[in-house]
């Protein structure tokens, strides 16, 4: 991820801009993560309060149940996050990039921003 997919504007601008890959109707797919940014923007345009997706989580579903869970970690809860490490048996099998990822979830920047279908920040008992 870089510093385009932790803005939550720029991300929607570029896919609305992108082209169809196929023509529609012939054939289907996805990617996960876009797709948590095309869920979040239809929830932001038709909420009458214009909310940020992860305020309208926090606000509708989040605190009414009690839990923890944020899509856009407050910075004053930061040093509540664990680092993701690799095991060593992983960091024997993976390739550089994929040992990048590593630097990637442990972003403090990564953990602010609002990405949906990426980057939920929760304890464990709200997992639970």
């Amino acid at each position: 991820m870089d510093k385009m997919e932790s803005n939550w504007t720029a991300m929607i601008q570029t896919l609305e801009e992108q082209q169809p890959l196929w023509i529609p109707g012939t054939n289907h797919g996805y990617h996960a993560v876009t797709y948590g940014w095309l869920v979040g923007e239809l929830v932001c345009r038709v909420d009458p309060k214009k909310r940020s997706f992860g305020q309208f989580l926090q606000d509708e579903i989040v605190n009414p149940i009690e839990i923890e869970f944020y899509i856009g970690l407050p910075p004053s809860i930061q040093y509540r996050v664990s680092s993701v490490v690799p095991h060593l048996d992983t960091k024997n099998i993976l390739n550089e990039t994929m040992l990048n990822l590593f630097e990637i979830w442990n972003d403090r920047t990564i953990h602010q921003a609002e990405i949906p279908a990426a980057i939920g920040m929760k304890n464990a008992w709200s997992v639970a």
